[in-house]
């Protein structure tokens, strides 16, 4: 006998307990990091949850109501429509029942219902960010399109020791990491408290050096609900010139992985490689605090420098795999909006990345 409930984020205690059920959990699935994610005006986080007797599967995800724009009122529809996105991240499925046969039925059958309920409920496309170190892009398929998009770095901390740590870097890291103890730098782990404003300064300042994406530019108000909402299971690394922060990133963490969330340096102490040493701290009291796993993510187009510079911190460690998913439960609709709008429209299909809707601009 299988049922499903739908949960909203005023549930935030109800919506974690499930969380603590799961076989595979993470900080990315928590009512906390949606919450960072929602608007009050069109877009809020939902928990999708699929019971047979004890056995769960957990979907949260966001949902967006695309009703009012060009795209939508030009077919002419009647009511509200949506779609689904995980936020920036990683995301998808998960389930409280170990790998296996009886978790892959549990998956097909959770499939079919999620498939129905969405079309009742009018949501016109799904997007996915699949979690690389759960690996549910291979579990979750009900009809999604998924696609390979880059691989993704990660640090083994489970090798024991400092030196064991630096062994697996690459020869370039493990200088950099070498000639930091001659400088005038030092590294720091830092209280939350009153360091969103430092910190945003720095985030935004490397933003405009490296000519970023618009995606990167979170508002300001992102930054300090991070720091508020996330407090517990966020830490900030700092690099210090006497009492001046030149360098600084965040770490989010949930047992047994961390995750390089957002940095920020200073272009005048480049030549020190800050960023290393951040992450190597942050390695460390990783290791230090029991943690198996910290996840570096991928870069920003596949396997490009950014991607080789994380890969360089675990030399003997195969990638992970990163895969998006996507999926149309309307497919005449989005035909018609296709011959109304044409190529245009397809060039930013599925471009939903936290903001805005992938069919804004249309």
């Amino acid at each position: 006998m299988s049922s499903y409930m739908v949960l909203d984020n005023s549930h935030p205690a109800e919506w974690n307990a499930y969380l603590s059920q799961m076989y595979e959990k993470d900080i990315y699935f928590s009512s906390e990091y949606f919450q960072l994610f929602e608007d009050e005006e069109n877009q809020r986080a939902e928990l999708f949850l699929y019971k047979q007797e004890d056995k769960l599967i957990m979907y949260p995800y966001l949902l967006r109501s695309i009703h009012h724009l060009p795209t939508i009122v030009g077919l002419g529809l009647e009511g509200d429509w949506f779609d689904i996105s995980t936020p920036y991240g990683y995301g998808g499925p998960i389930s409280n029942v170990p790998p296996g046969a009886e978790r892959s039925e549990l998956y097909r059958q959770f499939g079919e219902v999620f498939t129905d309920y969405c079309r009742e409920k009018r949501i016109m496309t799904e997007f996915v960010r699949f979690h690389p170190l759960i690996g549910n892009a291979s579990e979750y398929q009900a009809g999604l399109t998924t696609e390979l998009i880059r691989n993704t770095a990660y640090i083994d901390l489970t090798v024991g020791s400092e030196i064991e740590l630096i062994k697996h870097y690459c020869s370039n890291h493990k200088r950099n990491i070498r000639n930091f103890k001659s400088s005038p730098l030092k590294i720091r782990r830092s209280n939350l408290r009153d360091k969103s404003e430092s910190f945003s300064k720095l985030y935004y300042g490397t933003l405009e050096d490296l000519q970023a994406d618009d995606f990167y530019y979170f508002p300001k108000s992102f930054i300090d609900e991070t720091f508020r909402l996330l407090k517990g299971r966020l830490e900030l690394f700092e690099v210090m010139d006497g009492e001046k922060t030149v360098a600084a990133c965040l770490v989010m963490h949930e047992h047994p992985w961390m995750h390089y969330h957002l940095c920020g340096w200073d272009r005048a102490y480049l030549k020190w490689a800050p960023t290393k040493l951040l992450i190597h701290a942050a390695a460390m009291w990783g290791m230090e605090n029991g943690f198996q796993q910290f996840h570096l993510g991928g870069g920003y187009t596949g396997n490009d420098n950014l991607f080789q510079f994380k890969q360089g911190f675990a030399t003997q460690l195969e990638p992970l795999n990163y895969y998006l998913g996507k999926r149309i439960f309307f497919p005449e609709m989005y035909d018609r909006i296709l011959s109304i709008y044409g190529n245009r429209f397809g060039r930013i299909t599925f471009r939903y990345i936290g903001n805005p809707p992938f069919w804004s601009g249309v």
